[in-house]
């Protein structure tokens, strides 16, 4: 009986070859904004005239994310359309995971938004049974037309898709 050493050959050289070469994967880095940037669903209030709050929308999606220089102190805040259509560059302190600015530019249309008070809470709330990132901010649009100056608290946690 003769053995067949060829076929067996080149299987047994990639296999010496593959652990015999060391990786180096590199680790990964979260992006300078990281954890205030991400996907999030937030839900919208406003102020009724005795002091509550009153939802007008809800699940509603806001992606936070870094600007094209990747530093810890400016970010996008972008909800694609899915309450008020804004896209606004605003500060960020990564210090203690906040965020605002006052007449913001407004990336989607002729527009200012404001932000105040924004905060990112890691671990802030429970979402379907799991630990998540919350977020809350104030947010006003200078084209609100009824009442002109409203504000709106936004309130809601980091996407984590189950549904959430």
């Amino acid at each position: 009986m003769k053995f067949k050493i060829i076929p067996i050959l080149p299987l047994l050289l990639s296999f010496v070859f593959l652990t015999s070469c060391e990786k180096d994967d590199p680790e990964i880095d979260y992006m300078a904004t990281y954890p205030v940037s991400g996907d999030w669903t937030v839900n919208y209030y406003v102020e009724n005239d005795e002091g509550e709050l009153e939802e007008v929308a809800n699940h509603t999606q806001i992606i936070a994310y870094n600007t094209s220089a990747n530093v810890p102190t400016e970010i996008w805040i972008d909800d694609h359309g899915s309450f008020w259509d804004y896209k606004v560059k605003t500060s960020l302190n990564m210090t203690d995971l906040t965020f605002s600015g006052n007449e913001l530019d407004n990336e989607h249309y002729e527009s200012k938004v404001t932000i105040t008070d924004g905060k990112v809470i890691k671990n802030g709330t429970k979402v379907n049974g799991m630990q998540a990132d919350s977020i809350y901010f104030r947010v006003s649009f200078d084209d609100d037309e009824e009442p002109y100056g409203t504000i709106y608290h936004a309130a809601g946690h980091r996407s984590n898709g189950f549904g959430d």
